[in-house]
């Protein structure tokens, strides 16, 4: 599988126009000391104080199984909503994941929760 596939393609195109961390590809090693790499890509700042591990169709079947011995938020979204790259989707599922960075990096688009999951509720307003 080539490297740049069409998910990871869509998270780089948002890292640079929304400003986000963006790791692609990503290479970890768990708990149990399993070394796995993801055609995905990581997202350092969002989902938990680890990140959050975004697996896609083109992943080895055992990168989940790996990834369950990690303190990562795992996903894997829908190509349908995440091919290709679109504005208001990826910041809705940014929001959702919460911010987990550092506290004066927060993007200005942002209104999800700080250092929680959840969409916007007012506690970070524009």
């Amino acid at each position: 599988m080539n490297a740049m596939n069409p998910m990871a393609q869509a998270w780089l195109e948002a890292a640079g126009d929304l400003g986000i961390r963006v790791v692609h590809p990503f290479s970890f090693t768990n708990r149990l000391g399993v070394r796995a790499t993801t055609v995905g890509v990581h997202l350092p700042d969002f989902g938990a104080p680890a990140g959050t591990l975004l697996t896609c169709r083109f992943d080895p079947d055992d990168i989940d199984e790996a990834a369950d011995e990690t303190d990562f938020f795992q996903a894997a979204l829908s190509p349908h909503w995440y091919e290709p790259y679109r504005r208001e989707i990826f910041v809705d599922a940014l929001n959702d994941l919460g911010w987990f960075g550092p506290a004066d990096a927060t993007p200005p688009w942002f209104r999800g929760g700080l250092r929680r999951h959840g969409g916007t509720d007012g506690a970070n307003p524009p």
